[in-house]
């Protein structure tokens, strides 16, 4: 498992920031790095479970295993799901090996009015390419939801 960090700066306070990324009716606006038609159900606290996928291609269930309003998510990937939001079986290497990633999210305060948003994601090797294109082009996309 590789650790990887991606991050910026956002000039809003950690609190709207916290409460944007949690907002189902932004998610799409800055997911849409990872494909259109993103979307998530589930329940955004400690042991609850969500899944993120999309209409045509589905995605991944996650159990959040940290959970700290404004401060701090870890999320655990646990399976993954069909555009219908059903688990389904791991028929590859590629499944097998992304089951067991973690995502993190982390608020930090920069100043009054700002806040810096690091995302961490330790997970095989083999996703590094596919998160280095999409995860700065997704915090930028985050970055004008939150300023605009």
């Amino acid at each position: 498992m590789k650790e990887l960090t991606y991050a910026t700066i956002i000039n809003k306070p950690k609190d709207f920031v916290f409460n944007k990324m949690t907002d189902k009716s932004v998610y799409p606006e800055w997911a849409k790095a990872w494909g259109d038609g993103m979307t998530y159900e589930g329940e955004w606290k400690k042991g609850a479970y969500m899944s993120y996928f999309d209409n045509s291609q589905g995605g991944t269930k996650v159990v959040f295993e940290e959970f700290k309003p404004n401060e701090y998510i870890r999320a655990k990937h646990i399976a993954m799901v069909n555009p219908d939001n059903m688990e389904v079986e791991l028929t590859d290497q590629m499944m097998r090996k992304w089951i067991g990633s973690l995502e993190e999210y982390v608020f930090k305060k920069e100043n009054d009015s700002a806040t810096k948003l690091e995302i961490i994601m330790t997970v095989d090797e083999a996703f590094q390419d596919m998160f280095d294109k999409a995860w700065p082009k997704a915090l930028e996309y985050f970055k004008e939801v939150c300023e605009n």
